[in-house]
């Protein structure tokens, strides 16, 4: 039996969607619904997920993503975005607390958030969530670890990343019975962070020769890596205080190497060609300096004869 055309990429693109939709925590009928498909359709979608170990199904109508499947869909959707923010923490002050908040501290909590974004084309509506917002009391802050977030830029990502900071604050009030905000004031400050540039072509070239790229500032701190991410090359900027700065630094500087292709080589020989020109120059101008003293010494010699000349009449 031959295999109709196009069939393997409709199922993956079905076991893409489905992987999304548990991920952004839909419903079974709301993926069916989504998809436009009957329910029996999206089952069969989810046990195949499940027997590629993508997904887990621990209890009835309970599906879950494995980190397998969470790589499969951070690889997929990486091909539609330029930047991924990661490792993203907000430190926020904590203004008013219990009384028992002292014995609450170095707790860990995770907190599902899901990011709606709706496309007007088409009617899409499109969501992402790739992870949950992990956090960790002290004694008088809160430490907020952000989802992974894909963007055109590091601007895009970071107003994202503020919209689910502004978005959770109230939640995470009520569940610790903390304030974060009075009187319309907080203390937040961001404490780390990461930005990767998908599908880097010089990321690439090194992971093709087996290299990679380790860059260490002058704080002690790396602060640029090459890595193989979601198997995506990616160029990441991990510096804690700098990395946006970094980022707006180096994309220029690539994109215009991207533009106009060059080796170290030919820059050396382009180099080394205007060293010859200068020292051309250099010579020439001292020769043309030795002339030009010579000229005047000897209008000076020519001055003085002139003036004997009119001294003898």
């Amino acid at each position: 039996m031959k295999k109709k055309r196009g069939a393997t990429s409709m199922g993956e693109l079905a076991r893409f969607e489905v992987l999304k939709c548990i991920q952004e925590g839909l419903s079974i009928t709301e993926i069916s619904r989504y998809r436009k498909v009957r329910r029996s359709s999206i089952y069969k979608v989810l046990k195949t997920l499940v027997d590629r170990g993508l997904m887990t199904h621990p209890k009835r109508s309970i599906y879950e993503l494995t980190n397998n499947g969470i790589k499969g869909l951070h690889s997929f959707v990486a091909f539609r975005y330029k930047i991924r923010q990661h490792n993203l923490h907000f430190k926020i002050g904590v203004l008013e607390s219990p009384k028992n908040w002292n014995q609450r501290r170095n707790e860990m909590r995770q907190m599902p958030y899901f990011n709606r974004t709706i496309k007007l084309k088409n009617n899409e509506q499109d969501l992402f969530n790739y992870g949950k917002l992990h956090i960790k009391t002290t004694t008088k802050s809160i430490i907020i670890k952000m989802p992974t977030i894909y963007a055109s830029d590091w601007e895009q990502a970071i107003i994202q990343a503020m919209g689910i900071l502004e978005d959770s604050l109230p939640n995470i009030e009520s569940r610790f019975k903390i304030r974060l905000v009075k009187d319309h004031k907080s203390n937040i400050k961001i404490i780390s962070q990461e930005y990767a540039s998908i599908q880097d072509a010089l990321a690439k070239l090194y992971r093709c020769e087996g290299n990679r790229i380790y860059l260490t500032g002058d704080d002690g701190k790396i602060w640029l890596i090459t890595d193989l991410s979601f198997s995506t090359d990616e160029l990441e900027y991990i510096h804690p205080n700098k990395a946006t700065d970094d980022n707006d630094a180096i994309a220029p500087f690539l994109n215009d190497l991207r533009a106009h292709p060059t080796t170290m080589s030919d820059m050396k020989e382009h180099v080394g060609k205007l060293q010859g020109v200068m020292t051309s120059y250099a010579q020439n101008e001292i020769k043309h300096q030795k002339v030009l003293d010579e000229t005047l010494l000897a209008l000076n010699e020519l001055k003085e004869e002139v003036k004997k000349l009119k001294n003898n009449r």
